[in-house]
């Protein structure tokens, strides 16, 4: 049942499968240090921090966008439609 817990307990902490199959054969190899494991983990900080980067600026594209529009007028005037369309390097 440990080994059970430990897969969904990596899974929530944003592991992927093939990484957790590593941490597995990590912990039954006696040639290494919990340096590596630690590695590993400072390794997936990094991405995490990464994505929670991406993730913001989402949220503030999409805050913008949307506070371009009021909500009336035609779909084809709507400013959020015009704004998905636009060309990210030129608008």
């Amino acid at each position: 049942m440990s080994r059970i817990r430990f897969i969904r307990r990596a899974q929530k902490l944003g592991f992927p499968l093939q990484e957790i199959r590593d941490l597995l054969a990590l912990r039954v190899d006696a040639e290494v240090s919990s340096g590596e494991v630690k590695k590993r983990a400072e390794t997936k900080i990094v991405d995490i921090e990464a994505k929670i980067r991406t993730l913001q600026h989402m949220k503030e594209t999409l805050v913008a966008i949307a506070a371009a529009c009021d909500g009336c007028g035609p779909v084809s005037d709507c400013p959020i439609l015009r704004a998905l369309e636009a060309d990210e390097d030129h608008g």
